[in-house]
């Protein structure tokens, strides 16, 4: 849970900050349009990272996956948006559908986890 809340806090803040750099920077529309996509998505996908460290990440191996996931998703596809909004160049070639297909799969793993650990329990009489 440590990791997930130091990487959590890190990405948090830097979507805070590129976010603040993209409302002062002299960018295109079309780049601010895709920095304020990737900073979206960055906070939605910190806040995943935040809750499934809550659910207990050492106690399943399918929320360390989601949350492995999570992290490689913000680091490719969010980080393939800050290239092309702010250089207007390319992280490489595959790298937002890399990290858009990690994001799906992420979100695909803490269903599993809903699915197979978070049945309701019986009621008691």
């Amino acid at each position: 849970m440590r990791l997930s809340l130091i990487l959590a806090g890190l990405f948090g803040a830097s979507a805070v900050a590129i976010g603040a750099v993209s409302a002062h920077a002299d960018l295109s529309e079309y780049g601010r349009t895709l920095v304020d996509k990737g900073v979206l998505y960055q906070f939605i996908h910190t806040l995943a990272i935040v809750a499934t460290a809550a659910f207990g990440v050492e106690k399943s191996k399918l929320l360390l996956v989601a949350q492995a996931l999570f992290t490689l998703g913000i680091l490719l596809f969010c980080g393939s948006l800050y290239s092309l909004g702010f250089a207007e160049t390319r992280l490489f070639g595959n790298s937002a559908p890399l990290g858009g297909t990690s994001f799906i799969l992420g979100w695909l793993f803490l269903a599993a986890y809903g699915f197979m650990y978070a049945r309701p329990r019986p009621s008691q009489p």
